[in-house]
């Protein structure tokens, strides 16, 4: 099939069930696309999400390119459920070198991207090469096309969306969906993110620098097509009993009414929330930034992903105060944690505006806010002076300065450039001093979830492939009873939070599943969790017809993870960097988790020794990597 036909005429019964059975490859550098046909036996192997596209990766890549270059391809990709309509799965991934770590990096985001992309007739889109000017890259109805966004460079996302929105509308007669940045994409922001319908963003790790740096402002989808299932029938029972299960769910019932940040009077009670850069373990200031404060003092609607009825996603409205906001998308809980108590900020509009900026520029809210507390200890430290800073005073809980230095990151002015290169590099230009303040892990500043109270999460933190991360295993929503996976003994039992003796096989085991749950298949942790794994399964099988068990989905989730740990070691990942900082490891003198702390010597010798890793690389050893069928990562890493 020639590109010109476009995958609109496909035959239906010649595409497979759940995938469009298409990949589109741009290359922005000569303006030219090709097709990639998928087959049953890469899906099998690689199911979807950033599984294939680290497989892509893999095929295109040589070791020693820069994330900010021509050569790194970014990878756009669907699960295989995404588009149909069930609860918790129009999600999609985008992955490419992270600017920001320098190794592997991935987003993952929900929304209506996913859905449309494959309405438009595609799983997926290897972008590579780098414009010459600003473009846009549409697609619409299977077929491709790049014009020139120089009227659109400069603008913010929620601009941007709006102006392409209404031409796709305009042109076509169908609302497109739109995949943009901003301000500090261009300004290559070393985590810049990217953000659709203007709520959904794809923020860590740096997705969006790369995109600024191929001049790719956006890119715009539209489709009619539709994901043909292996068995109707069977799904429409399957939609029933779903309903039942999300009608009676306390936690999606809390989701409904608090959203994500519904758990910050959990995390509070659990010490699982950080409070000034990760110093303390309580702050009576937490109880202003709680769901009914956030709902009274915020909250103006709700509105929710593609066919899901969880619903967790807040709309807000500032209109009096010096922080006023528009009404538009609200923060979540891990903005809410990172504007609010890691700064000792106990103003919600503070963190409205924050988010609202951090949107509208297309700044990751985790990497942002920790850089704001991060400069914030540094000041008062004595490490940064009001003169290093540009005048701002960063002492805690600063609202007017705090909103200034997210500015300032976003169009890296003045003190702004120095922060928008992220945590650890800022450290190791203001000196020796600044690393202990340091929350990262190989780069990526750590999520809103603190390990000292739940120790297999230290272990998921240390071994998670792009940096810090509770959401590249099923680690920490197993641990903390948010998912019960009943079909697996080992996450089946009662699991102890506090404890790190066995902790490092019950990561293995969540690192594989998850592999498969929430970065291949695409279902997302929030709304996934009414989910056990047989009703996961059913729902990839009667969608897909691969008839897959509970052993072929945890081989696929082990092959993606040994395959984006390699491709991690190929860019420089080693043993050192399997660690958590002193920051995060460091008991705390008060709060739930008070006096504790995860062993990380015992769970990392034990993960080591299950995952055949070498003790003095961190490499997955050549034969396990061959037992996989990973043959062209072992050329890459063994010769």
């Amino acid at each position: 099939m020639s590109l010109d036909q476009g995958i609109s005429d496909i035959d239906k019964d010649e595409r497979m069930n759940g995938y469009m059975g298409a990949v589109l490859t741009a290359d922005l550098t000569t303006g030219t696309f090709d097709t990639i046909e998928l087959d049953e036996n890469l899906c099998r192997d690689y199911i979807g999400g950033s599984g294939l596209a680290a497989k892509f990766f893999l095929d295109r890549i040589r070791p020693g390119i820069k994330a900010l270059s021509p050569e790194n391809p970014m990878i756009i990709m669907t699960g295989p459920l995404t588009g149909v309509r069930l609860p918790a799965v129009p999600r999609f991934t985008v992955s490419s070198l992270s600017p920001l770590t320098g190794i592997w990096g991935e987003s993952n985001a929900g929304g209506f991207f996913g859905p449309e992309l494959k309405f438009a007739g595609y799983d997926g889109i290897i972008i590579t090469g780098a414009a010459p000017e600003p473009v846009v890259l549409y697609i619409h109805e299977g077929r491709p096309e790049i014009k020139t966004a120089e009227k659109l460079w400069g603008k913010d996302i929620y601009q941007t969306t709006d102006i392409l929105a209404q031409q796709g509308k305009k042109d076509w007669g169908h609302l497109p969906q739109t995949l943009a940045i901003g301000p500090a994409g261009e300004n290559l922001v070393l985590f810049a993110s990217i953000l659709n319908n203007k709520a959904h963003a794809a923020g860590r790790t740096g997705m969006g620098a790369v995109m600024g740096f191929k001049k790719l402002k956006a890119v715009v989808v539209a489709g009619k097509k539709k994901v043909s299932l292996a068995d109707p029938d069977g799904m429409k029972v399957l939609k029933g009993r779903l309903k039942e299960k999300y009608d009676q769910s306390i936690i999606v019932e809390t989701l409904r009414s608090f959203g994500t940040n519904s758990h910050m009077d959990l995390g509070l009670m659990s010490g699982d929330v950080p409070i000034k850069n990760w110093q303390l373990g309580e702050w009576d200031g937490a109880e202003n930034l709680n769901g009914p404060a956030y709902n009274e003092k915020l909250l103006v609607g709700r509105k929710s992903c593609f066919a899901c009825p969880v619903a967790c996603k807040r709309v807000v409205e500032v209109t009096e105060g010096p922080f006023q906001v528009a009404k538009g998308p609200g923060p979540e809980y891990e903005t809410v944690a990172t504007f609010g108590t890691m700064c000792l900020n106990d103003d919600l509009t503070v963190v409205a505006k924050a988010n609202e900026i951090c949107n509208t520029m297309g700044l990751d809210t985790i990497t942002c806010g920790s850089t704001v507390a991060f400069a914030m200890e540094c000041y008062e430290k004595g490490l940064l002076t009001r003169d290093d800073l540009d005048g701002l005073d960063l002492s805690w809980g600063n609202g007017q300065a705090m909103i200034a230095l997210v500015e300032k990151i976003a169009h890296r002015e003045g003190v702004g450039d120095l922060f928008a290169q992220g945590t650890q590099q800022a450290a190791e230009q203001i000196g020796p001093g600044a690393t202990a303040a340091l929350t990262t892990v190989k780069g990526l500043e750590s999520p809103m979830h603190d390990p000292r109270g739940s120790h297999g999460l230290g272990i998921a933190y240390a071994t998670s492939i792009r940096g810090a991360c509770h959401m590249s295993s099923l680690t920490y929503p197993v641990e903390g009873g948010m998912i019960f996976i009943e079909e697996v003994k080992e996450l089946a039992e009662a699991i102890e939070a506090g404890e790190s003796r066995d902790k490092a096989r019950l990561n293995v085991i969540c690192q594989n599943l998850g592999m498969f749950f929430h970065h291949g298949a695409m279902f997302c942790n929030l709304g996934g969790s009414v989910l056990n794994m047989t009703d996961a399964l059913e729902a990839f099988n009667l969608v897909t017809g691969l008839n897959l068990d509970l052993n072929d989905v945890m081989r696929s989730g082990e092959r993606i993870w040994y395959l984006k740990r390699g491709i991690a070691n190929l860019f420089g990942m080693t043993t050192k960097d399997d660690t958590l900082p002193p920051r995060l490891t460091t008991p705390l003198d008060a709060g739930p988790a008070a006096g504790m702390a995860p062993d990380m010597d015992l769970m990392l010798q034990e993960t080591y020794d299950i995952r055949q890793l070498d003790p003095q690389t961190g490499w997955p050893k050549r034969e396990k990597l061959e037992s996989l069928g990973l043959t062209r990562l072992v050329e890459l890493l063994y010769g």
